[in-house]
């Protein structure tokens, strides 16, 4: 990954977008052996719950990795577009282009 402004700056000022990417994985494990779980047990009685329960955090753990990889790889990329984009500079000659102001020599 490259160093990020968050990462330059002092403190904890990026933290909380890579605080929600850690907290993916767990949330997307527990999620889909609840839902497991629940599936086992409607499909195959009480002693699917364990069966259902397993294939759920397995498809969970995947999903979960899926995940902060995509969103890694979409902070990433927000960040190497705000490293290229470039602000406006007007030519020298604009800059030190002199207006004559009307008002400015007027008296009233």
């Amino acid at each position: 990954m490259t160093e990020s402004d968050d990462q330059k700056q002092p403190g904890m000022s990026g933290m909380g977008r890579w605080l929600a990417v850690g907290s993916e994985l767990p949330c997307s494990v527990i999620i889909m052996t609840y839902l497991g779980s629940f599936l086992g047990t409607a499909w195959w009685g009480p002693q699917g719950a364990v069966t259902g329960g397993v294939i759920g955090a397995l498809a969970g753990f995947v999903l979960g990795v899926v995940s902060v990889y995509k969103t890694v790889e979409y902070y990433d990329r927000l960040e190497s577009q705000a490293k290229t984009r470039r602000t406006y500079m007007p030519p020298p000659e604009e800059i030190y282009e002199e207006f004559d102001l009307p008002g400015k020599d007027e008296k009233s």
